[in-house]
């Protein structure tokens, strides 16, 4: 039974007991396949009573970073140094600031603040196909949905969860949506589209924003489109492949006060309509178009994304 049918406390009949939690009692079930008696419930009852709910972290935003078929992990964050020659990999070892855990020499910068991130050694698919694996990392579950197609995004796959966390959260008053994925959506380098990263059984207007600033190469993979990578001659630059921020600046001749005008007018339009806007397809078009409206005429939001200007710090 998943944990997310479980509440913190123990329910029954309505009443909550707040001195009962779901560890205490699972706890307190194993008692008799350990060979304890009734007389060590107070004992156990005391140090359940020690256990203190943890609280929620105070993240305001998470960037997910998804290396798409990326680096090994014996090549990054679990080096093998005492693996034969042909497994461990051409890369050493170096320490970090936290005692017993080494990473590759190539990470200096996480070593020196290996404090401030975890690692995470039970994550893992029972995929060795690149587009299921793509499904259960990027929507968290491991069984493909019913009908599941790897070359192909169908409704009935499970949401991402960029899409989850993009129904769940309202937007911000800074315009932005609260779920976007860039620079790329994810694709096969024979043009394939990769299922797992939309909205799938949430419907495609749960589908996040992509903003597709990496052009599409079919010769490499990946999003650093000013490189390719030939699997022979190795790391080749291209000049005609750079990643472009996206245009959120109004066309020459279009003031911002113009373009309020003229969604104005398309506001009194749309009010001879009210039939035609029960259709969900309009529904959803027309939330997209005043999201996009906002995108464009909002001055934060166009310094978000430029990255021409941006703090060398950031």
């Amino acid at each position: 039974m998943k944990d997310s049918q479980f509440d913190d406390r123990t329910r029954h009949s309505g009443v909550a007991h707040e001195s009962i939690s779901r560890r205490t009692a699972i706890q307190a079930g194993s008692i008799g396949l350990l060979g304890l008696g009734m007389n060590h419930v107070a004992a156990l009852r005391a140090v359940g009573g020690t256990l203190t709910t943890p609280s929620g972290g105070s993240a305001k935003s998470v960037i997910f970073v998804f290396l798409s078929g990326g680096l090994t992990q014996h090549d990054s964050f679990d080096p093998k140094p005492d693996a034969p020659a042909g497994i461990r990999g051409e890369f050493s070892p170096i320490a970090t600031r936290s005692p017993g855990i080494s990473i590759c020499e190539h990470l200096p910068r996480l070593a020196a603040r290996s404090q401030m991130w975890s690692l995470i050694r039970s994550l893992t698919t029972p995929y060795n196909e690149h587009s299921q694996g793509h499904t259960s990392i990027l929507t968290g579950r491991t069984p493909m949905p019913p009908g599941y197609n790897a070359s192909k995004p169908q409704s009935s796959d499970w949401p991402s969860i960029a899409s989850v966390v993009g129904n769940a959260l309202p937007r911000r008053n800074n315009n932005l949506p609260p779920a976007i994925v860039l620079p790329e959506r994810l694709i096969h380098n024979t043009g394939r589209v990769l299922p797992g990263q939309f909205g799938g059984l949430m419907g495609s207007h749960r589908d996040p924003w992509f903003i597709e600033a990496s052009p599409y190469n079919s010769k490499s993979y990946g999003a650093y489109p000013e490189y390719e990578f030939h699997f022979v001659r190795g790391r080749e630059r291209n000049k005609d492949l750079t990643f472009q921020s996206p245009n959120l600046s109004l066309p020459q001749g279009l003031s911002r006060s113009r373009l309020t005008d003229r969604d104005s007018l398309r506001g009194l339009l749309d009010q001879q309509r009210h039939e035609l806007e029960q259709a969900a397809s309009v529904e959803s078009f027309d939330r997209h178009r005043q999201a996009a409206i906002s995108l464009l005429t909002d001055a934060s939001v166009q310094r978000a994304f430029d990255v021409h200007n941006a703090d060398p710090q950031t």
